[in-house]
């Protein structure tokens, strides 16, 4: 077995375990290690085989113990049911469906125009009131949900990652206006198959229920066009049933869902 669990504390939120009937590798997430005030690790790989048992993963769980991790998750793809259970026998709670919907053939199919909507590089003088949005868009997502967080750090947690987006290496914040009036804000990447990714997106409160939903998911889908995309996708969450029909209407097709699971450190 090889087993990188023990040594410095970053050894512990860094490791991985290697027997017969388990590979699992763990990291941190330093983002969410900021917003929660305590490690915070993500499985990032689990693959269980015949014979699998909660034993086998005693040195991710002393790891956890050790280091002080206060949350861990992990996604997993929706037939992954031997590895859910193995790690449901270690206190890992189911928290949500996760959809990653795709509109292929954009440079053929996608929108032909901004739906009247302006679309800009956010800059730095838009940065609170997009910061604002984010704060409270936002209320589907697993860490607004699990009632053993604060949903207030899931509101952080988004803040955080727009504010890192306008000066980020890759992702580029994007802000949507009517009538120079914010309506919507995106974080989106392109990545190196051609495809736009959308890291996080929302319609501001004030604005929602007025059909700009509609009309700014295709704006930025004309935009990802322009700037040569090949396709669109993103990630929802399943009981956000709202934004589901908003993408079956756009005509976005949903592959297979993932699973996401928590650990919570008990108080």
């Amino acid at each position: 077995m090889e087993n990188t669990a023990e040594g410095s504390a970053y050894d512990l939120l860094h490791g991985s375990i290697v027997t017969g009937p388990i590979r699992l590798a763990w990291a941190e997430a330093p983002w969410d290690t900021a917003v929660f005030g305590y490690p915070v690790v993500q499985v990032a790989t689990i693959e269980a085989r015949d014979g699998a048992q909660a034993s086998d993963l005693a040195p991710f769980v002393d790891a956890c113990g050790t280091g002080g991790v206060g949350l861990a998750s992990c996604r997993l793809a929706h037939d992954r049911l031997r590895e859910s259970m193995l790690l449901e026998t270690i206190g890992f709670r189911f928290i949500e469906m996760v959809f990653q919907p795709e509109f292929d053939d954009l440079q053929s199919s996608g929108p032909g125009d901004a739906q009247g909507l302006e679309v800009v590089r956010a800059e730095a003088a838009d940065l609170a009131q997009i910061v604002e949005v984010a704060g409270a868009a936002f209320g589907c997502e697993r860490f607004h949900v699990d009632p053993r967080l604060p949903s207030r750090l899931g509101d952080l947690r988004y803040q955080n990652w727009v504010r890192s987006s306008l000066d980020h290496p890759t992702q580029r914040l994007y802000a949507v206006r009517d009538a120079g009036q914010l309506v919507s804000f995106f974080v989106t990447e392109t990545l190196a198959d051609g495809t736009c990714y959308w890291h996080l997106n929302a319609v501001a409160p004030a604005r929602q229920g007025m059909g700009y939903g509609l009309r700014a998911w295709r704006a930025m889908m004309h935009q990802a066009r322009m700037e040569g995309a090949t396709r669109v996708r993103t990630s929802i969450v399943a009981r956000n049933h709202r934004v589901l029909n908003l993408y079956a209407r756009l005509g976005f097709s949903f592959p297979a869902p993932s699973m996401t699971f928590h650990w919570v450190r008990a108080a």
